[in-house]
Formats: C-alpha cells, sequence, structure tokens
C-alpha cells in the first residue's frame, strides 16, 4: 500500500497576516486611549502630592527656624522661605535644595540649573535669590509682615505657594502652605463656583502674587 505524505502544515504557521496586525494595532490604539490620559492625571497627582510634602516640610522649617532665631525670617519673596539654607537652619545639601522648589517644574526651567550651579550650592547666597530661583512663590514680608509664627498664625494667611508663573504648576490646582501650618490646594473649579474667579474658559489656572484674584494669595511675591 502505497501511503502519500501530506504536506505539514507549514509547521506552525509563521507570522500574522495583514488583517490580525491591523485588529492587534487598533485593540493598541483603542488602550492607549483609555489609558495613556490615565497615566497622566496619575504622575499630575503624584507631583501635587509630592509638592505638598515639600511644603510640609518648609512648614517645620519655619518652626525650626523661629525655635533657632526667636523670629522668623526677615527676607521677602522667594528669599522668605529659602532662608531655611542661607541662614543655616537647614543644610546646604541636595535634599534640602529640593525641598525648596515644586517638582511639576522642569529644574532646567530655573536660574541655578540654567547656570549650572550644583544643587547643594542654589541657596547658600541669599543675596543671588530671586524669582528665577525657585517655582514657589513666598511671603511678601515688607509690604505684608507675617505677624505671628508659622504654625500660630491664622489659616487665611498664605506663607508660600506654586508661584504659577508664567503657568500653572500643577494645572487647576495650587499648592499653599498657610499660616496655621496646614497645607492644602485651591482648586480653580470651587473659586469659580463661588465667585472668586469668573466662570470663564479663557481662566486656566490661579494667578499667585500680587495681582492673584484671591485676596489670601496677593501676600506671596517672588521678589523681594
Amino acid at each position: 500500500m502505497i501511503r502519500v505524505r501530506r504536506p505539514a502544515l507549514r509547521a506552525l504557521r509563521a507570522g500574522f497576516t495583514l488583517l490580525e496586525l491591523m485588529v492587534v494595532i487598533l485593540i493598541i490604539s483603542i488602550l492607549a486611549t483609555f489609558l495613556v490620559p490615565r497615566v497622566l492625571q496619575a504622575v499630575e497627582r503624584a507631583q501635587v502630592t509630592a509638592c505638598q510634602a515639600n511644603l510640609r516640610a518648609i512648614s517645620t522649617g519655619m518652626v525650626q527656624y523661629r525655635t533657632k532665631y526667636e523670629r522668623g525670617p526677615r527676607a521677602s519673596g522667594v528669599a522668605f522661605f529659602t532662608s531655611l539654607i542661607s541662614d543655616k537652619v537647614w543644610p546646604a545639601d541636595q535634599a534640602s535644595t529640593k525641598q525648596l522648589f515644586c517638582p511639576a517644574v522642569e529644574r532646567s526651567f530655573l536660574e541655578p540649573d540654567q547656570q549650572g550651579l550644583p544643587l547643594a550650592d542654589w541657596y547658600k547666597d541669599a543675596s543671588q535669590v530671586n524669582g528665577a530661583w525657585s517655582s514657589y512663590a513666598g511671603r511678601d514680608t515688607r509690604r505684608h509682615p507675617l505677624r505671628q509664627a508659622v504654625g500660630s498664625a491664622p489659616e487665611t494667611e498664605a506663607v508660600v505657594a506654586d508661584d504659577n508663573d508664567p503657568e500653572a504648576n500643577h494645572g487647576t490646582t495650587t499648592n499653599v502652605l498657610w499660616g496655621s501650618g496646614a497645607v492644602f490646594a485651591l482648586e480653580l473649579i470651587d473659586l469659580q463656583a463661588d465667585g472668586t474667579l469668573p466662570n470663564d474658559d479663557t481662566i486656566t489656572f490661579i494667578e499667585v502674587g500680587p495681582d492673584s484674584p484671591v485676596e489670601s494669595l496677593r501676600k506671596l511675591s517672588l521678589t523681594d
């Protein structure tokens, strides 16, 4: 009996057909449409949380400052909170420096990094510090002195916040360290709801500084 050998089914078929490739690409595109925005939102929320941790550290630093010198910092604007390093309350090192600017803002955007200064040297010399040296705004103590220590001042008194200059650090969220020592955020949608800001699509973030629509944030500044 003669047996006819059938050709092997090409072992296991190699590769994909064009139709299969198109289906895979379509599935990946659909997943990306749903997942990418969620990933970006997760990253943004993580940056907001890290920023709030920085502000809490600054709050603790202000208590340490008063304990050491029996007064608050005399500098104003960004130099107000960077005094923690320049006045030797905190060590001049990378860990301390990273707590004095918002993690949502690219470091390369800040002046010291553009000058190539090592992180540990950023805030040693208070005379160099200006609004381009951090992504936070500090208390304008020249025009709005803080009459009570951080931790015992009113919660309505802003001490340090996201500078939102030239655009928002965290989109519609602005983190603030308040006089009570608490850290909590102002949300654009809430300010529009209570009438502090007009419900206008052209307003995309909360301005910080003398021209802010929020009275407490007018007491913050980038400069001395």
